[in-house]
């Protein structure tokens, strides 16, 4: 199973707002009419049903949503750039990877239809019409669109399932998960056969629960040791473990509690899990011959154990009923889910203009002049007005000034570079 992936996603550019001006016969004094630059396309990750696993992202790893288009005269918008949406299975938890390596959660997708935003589009530039004033009706300038968001992603699949089947390798969790419903799981005589979890949904009279095999683990999974976290992460969702122990191993009860210290090292919430522990193999009668002295092994640590064989099918439905009224009395929200809450996160503050110096240059950090000085086309005998305008509204000329620039001194801002004032 394809269940990890790391992709990057680009969230489309907003387009060009336009410098144009109305031509009109017969229409004098027609004015600036150019209109605004369209936004850029979001990036959306959905949880599709139809999707049962991550193997589109191992193969392909990076996603762009379209850019959106230049405004145009007439006051004409550019359209927006179409959204690109990534179907994943429910279940899907998001996560945003940082420069570090750590990870913070984005969105829990585990119902079908959920969606979540993870890079917004820019918006597109403003248009000419907006820089027209009393004393300037005619501006020469507009605005680039803003640069989409960007982002690398953890997608990590967390199978949602009432029951986890846990247990060592060859303890016999394939043949039970067979031996109780439809699932076709692969069966053999050697550690880690089953290298994915595997699904089974159980009846019982009117009512049913999904019951999933999770792949055996060894001690120091919890470092990523043998199956290690592949196996750790899907057992985070369920509600119920049924804990499979093999009854030909020299000590059932160590086994037992071998795998529950990896459960609680990995999260400490696994560990307190309901759990039913179940000795399997009662066929063999080396098992046969122990029941008196494995009961006496659990009993001293105070664990009730089910005995049951697989391959027979004896004690089988005896614990599914006791998995079932188990699973009914704990609640999801005492299962150890973790369903995140939405937070509110306010839009940052623009931050006010920056100077420093390069050599003789004052050089001026300020993202929204930057939008507009860097069009290839700001040519026009009118700019230099229009630039002092900008300089102002947006506190760059006081930054400067606190700056100690003085008349002919350099400044550049972005690809822009002129004399002081």
């Amino acid at each position: 199973m394809f269940d990890w992936a790391e992709i990057m996603v680009k969230a489309g550019d907003g387009g060009r707002g336009a410098v144009s001006f109305r031509h009109e016969k017969f229409v004098p004094f027609g004015g600036p009419d150019g209109g605004d630059g369209g936004k850029g396309g979001d990036v959306v990750i959905v949880a599709d049903e139809a999707v049962s696993n991550l193997r589109t992202f191992r193969r392909k790893r990076n996603y762009k949503a379209a850019r959106g288009k230049d405004g145009a005269g007439k006051k004409k918008h550019g359209r927006n750039g179409a959204d690109m949406v990534l179907a994943v299975p429910p279940g899907t938890v998001v996560s945003h990877k940082s420069q570090i390596g750590d990870t913070s959660l984005i969105a829990d997708l585990d119902q079908p239809g959920q969606r979540a935003v993870v890079a917004k589009g820019g918006r597109g530039g403003k248009g000419n019409t907006h820089f027209a004033t009393s004393t300037n009706q005619a501006p020469q300038i507009a605005q680039q669109g803003e640069a989409g968001g960007e982002l690398d992603l953890i997608l990590e699949l967390k199978l949602i399932a009432d029951v986890g089947l846990i247990g060592y390798p060859n303890a016999g969790k394939s043949t039970l998960l067979s031996a109780v419903s439809a699932a076709n799981p692969k069966i053999a005589g050697y550690p880690f056969t089953t290298r994915e979890p595997i699904l089974g949904v159980l009846e019982i009279g009117p009512k049913s629960f999904v019951l999933a095999e999770i792949p055996g683990l060894i001690e120091d999974a919890h470092l990523g040791r043998g199956l290690g976290h592949d196996f750790l992460r899907h057992v985070e969702r369920t509600r119920v473990l049924i804990h499979l122990v093999d009854g030909s191993s020299a000590s059932p009860a160590a086994d037992m509690a071998q795998v529950n210290i990896e459960l609680s090292l990995f999260d400490s919430a696994l560990g307190r899990k309901p759990q039913l522990v179940v000795v399997n193999k009662i066929d063999l009668p080396q098992v046969e011959a122990r029941l008196a002295e494995i009961t006496a092994s659990f009993k001293d640590i105070g664990t009730h154990v089910f005995f049951v064989s697989a391959v027979s099918g004896r004690g089988l439905p005896e614990l599914m009923a006791e998995a079932m009224k188990l699973l009914q009395s704990v609640p999801a929200a005492e299962a150890g889910i973790r369903v995140p809450r939405k937070i509110f996160h306010p839009p940052p503050k623009s931050a006010p203009p920056g100077v420093h110096k390069e050599g003789d240059i004052f050089v001026v950090t300020a993202p929204a002049l930057e939008r507009i000085i860097t069009r290839p086309d700001d040519t026009g005998s009118q700019l230099p007005g229009e630039f002092r305008q900008q300089l102002a509204r947006l506190g760059v000329t006081k930054a400067l000034e606190r700056a100690g620039i003085k008349l002919g001194d350099r400044v550049r801002c972005g690809n822009f570079e002129w004399e002081w004032p």
